[in-house]
């Protein structure tokens, strides 16, 4: 068996077009993976376009090997667009090996360890009034965890965050949340890495009594100092790695265990193969593992085979529901019941894309770019 093509197609969102992968082989297998990167779609399809020249006319079950030959191609390698588009081609290697050997992928990684994966989606609230609206169907569906964003309120998306402002509000919401949903559900707080360390750590310490999960992205990725200070001085659970790219970029992470969750996301760090050695590496040191993923129903798919082979993965987050275009593009083995997902038993990644119906929305045009975000005095922020 040999890959005869590589090929993507874009299908247009509000702010994340997906950017799907299919690789296709001369034993009329095509595997399916998702390349998606917020805002530089366009830019993923020319790597993907330079990546297909290393990996045509090669054996798709050695994925490894493609691995390797396409991330070592280029000295000047590991960005978000190359790894993402990396990414997509070896999710869809691995689908092509599970279909060629009749067998789900969670089976290829050594079994499924656990019966089920725990799950959490998300909720969108701007002030304390608002969290019945934004958690009660979450909570009458079902769902036991959930995050947000706390730190924006509606008007400063418009005027530009005020940063104590922010944090104050942030405490009234979280607090109002808590309240609102028990001790049992699980709050998940994000903050973008918007946070200098000394306001990160107000803002820790505002919402230790209300037992958050985690906090996400206490700071930059690039900056491992801050992360460090962090650590040291604040006593809430922390979670990073949705822009770690690579092992090499999570190393001081997970070496410094600076975080209690790592957080990669398959179709930004490489892959399956990719992520697979950087949640090995963090249960070296008892890190748990919550694949980063805001993404569409492929690169869930591609995760919780990841949770259900790997021992330390704890929670995995999940868009819910899904645009109604997009569900529609998909035939899915993807089961979710009161909050946690069952095993996928399908061969491959478990679901199928109708290629004619993405490259209709595709044609329709793109979509608006991400809206960006600023501080009180014009200053850009992180979006």
């Amino acid at each position: 068996m040999r890959i005869t093509a590589v090929d993507s197609v874009i299908v247009p969102q509000a702010g994340r077009s997906y950017v799907y992968v299919l690789v296709r082989t001369d034993a009329g297998l095509t595997g399916l993976g998702e390349a998606t990167l917020m805002g530089r779609e366009r830019s993923v399809r020319e790597a993907l376009r330079d990546f297909a020249e290393l990996v045509v006319g090669e054996d798709p079950l050695r994925r490894e090997y493609l691995w390797h030959r396409v991330f070592l191609s280029d000295r000047r390698r590991s960005g978000a667009v190359q790894m993402g588009a990396l990414a997509g081609i070896d999710v869809a290697l691995w689908d092509i090996a599970g279909q060629a050997l009749g067998l789900p992928i969670h089976r290829l990684l050594g079994g499924p360890v656990r019966d089920r994966v725990a799950l959490y989606t998300h909720c969108s609230v701007h002030a304390p009034e608002e969290v019945p609206d934004a958690f009660g169907p979450l909570v009458d569906a079902g769902w036991t965890a959930a995050k947000f964003l706390p730190l924006v309120t509606a008007d400063e998306q418009e005027r530009g965050m005020d940063v104590p402002v922010a944090i104050r509000q942030a405490q009234r919401i979280v607090q109002a949340a808590r309240e609102f949903v028990g001790e049992a559900f699980h709050l998940l707080i994000e903050t973008h890495g918007r946070l200098r360390p000394d306001e990160f750590i107000d803002l820790a310490r505002r919402l230790e009594p209300f037992d958050p999960y985690f906090l996400e992205e206490p700071t930059r990725p690039e900056a491992v100092a801050p992360l460090r200070r962090i650590r040291r001085t604040v006593n809430v659970p922390l979670a990073t790695g949705e822009r770690l790219l690579h092992r090499w970029d999570a190393q001081p992470v997970i070496d410094e265990e600076l975080v209690d969750c790592l957080q990669p996301d398959i179709a930004h760090a490489g892959g399956l193969t990719e992520v697979w050695k950087m949640g090995v590496a963090a249960d070296a040191h008892l890190i748990k593992l919550a694949p980063h993923n805001p993404q569409s129903p492929v690169n869930t798919m591609a995760s919780l085979h990841l949770d259900f082979a790997l021992h330390n993965a704890a929670i995995q987050e999940v868009i819910w529901p899904f645009a109604p275009e997009v569900e529609a593009l998909f035939e899915s083995d993807l089961t979710i019941k009161d909050g946690f997902a069952l095993p996928p038993t399908s061969p491959g990644l478990g679901i199928a894309l109708d290629e004619a119906a993405a490259r209709a929305l595709e044609a329709a045009g793109p979509a608006a770019p991400p809206d960006l975000l600023r501080f009180a005095d014009g200053a850009p922020a992180e979006v």
